[in-house]
């Protein structure tokens, strides 16, 4: 069997002071460190090379150096390139007839197909080691913002389906939840439904420091339900904690929780028990009724959800810049920058409004 590189680290660290955590999952990164853990044909190499230049976000790299440099905020990036790991994906992905976008695991088809005897397994502590690592660099952060790039003219599954090309807006924040349907999936069933980490005012400052810097937040091309990305997952972590800390949650339970919300957000025992197909273990106490009170006919979910964001303080924001914008990637990550300085000090000044 052949050897693989070690994940020592998984992930390039950028240290910082910062209340907030930046990552670029989805940035640029050296074609040979995907190399080993394919097929050495030469045709399969020469694909690899294919799928990293058609998946990667253009300039997201750039944005996120200059945003964590201006804030000197911490920050992470990939080693693995999205073309062989996406690390805004479960491992295991979701069932479906099609891969799509949304449903897709950390390796695509494509990968999987064309792996070496062994590669999934190392790829995985790849991937697990990546999580980890994202998950301890964002326990004292207040923030967990997301810095990516988008196709100018929609998405790569949209041109492979068949679709027309629909011109994009230049910038955009997603505000999405993690399948939390009315037909939620995994975790979700223990979210709000309508749970989205964005504040109002930070998105009015998003706007106002974009079009300062040349670009036009428009809206987001992606659906109102999304996968579980890393800024989901630290949200959904922070949501289990506050649960634990105002009693509506056993602490031990909490506590396993917010771990399945960043290593497992469909395991089978939590899924199972919040359907009421299983009892409750000492780990899962409370759960079926979290899941009951979240799927209640009613606002009740929703504004637990906004005395959640409001009480705990933390945020999330997943920001895209169009990627024929490529060339002003240092002036979006400033804009970046600007916005999250004058969301914290309008966060600050209400705070001694409060106070006082």
């Amino acid at each position: 069997m052949a050897s693989f590189p070690a994940p020592t680290p998984p992930l390039v660290l950028r240290n910082g002071t910062g209340r907030v955590l930046l990552v670029a999952p989805h940035a640029l990164t050296e074609l040979e460190a995907a190399k080993p853990f394919l097929n050495s044909q030469s045709e399969i190499q020469a694909q690899l090379a294919e799928e990293v230049a058609e998946w990667h976000d253009d300039g997201s790299g750039e944005a996120f150096e200059e945003a964590a440099r201006r804030l000197g905020a911490p920050g992470l990036r990939p080693v693995i390139p999205r073309g062989l790991m996406d690390l805004n994906r479960g491992w295991k992905g979701r069932a479906e007839a099609k891969e799509t976008l949304f449903g897709k695991g950390a390796l695509s088809s494509w990968a999987s197909e064309h792996l070496q005897p062994g590669a999934r397994e190392a790829l995985e502590g790849w991937y697990r080691g990546a999580i980890g690592m994202i998950q301890d660099a964002s326990k004292d952060r207040k923030g967990f913002v997301e810095i990516h790039s988008y196709g100018d003219l929609g998405s790569t599954y949209d041109k492979e389906a068949g679709g027309r090309p629909v011109r994009r807006s230049e910038a955009a924040l997603v505000l999405s939840t993690p399948w939390a349907t009315q037909y939620p999936v995994g975790l979700a069933r223990l979210l709000p439904g309508d749970l989205r980490g964005t504040p109002k005012a930070l998105e009015r400052s998003m706007d106002q420091a974009l079009e300062r810097n040349g670009f036009r937040l428009g809206p987001s091309p992606y659906p109102a339900t999304g996968p579980w990305a890393l800024s989901m997952r630290f949200l959904a972590s922070r949501w289990f904690a506050w649960l634990a800390d105002t009693g509506r949650l056993p602490a031990a339970t909490a506590a396993h929780l917010a771990t399945l919300a960043w290593t497992d957000e469909q395991d089978e025992e939590a899924e199972a028990v919040a359907k009421g197909e299983r009892e409750e273990s000492d780990r899962l106490l409370g759960v079926r009724k979290l899941a009951l009170d979240m799927g209640e006919w009613s606002h009740s979910a929703g504004r637990l959800g906004e005395e959640f964001l409001e009480q705990a303080g933390c945020f999330t924001a997943v920001v895209e810049m169009r990627n024929d914008r490529v060339q002003d990637a240092a002036a979006f990550g400033l804009a970046i920058a600007e916005a999250l300085f004058e969301y914290a000090k309008e966060v600050d000044l209400r705070k001694r409004n409060e106070a006082s």
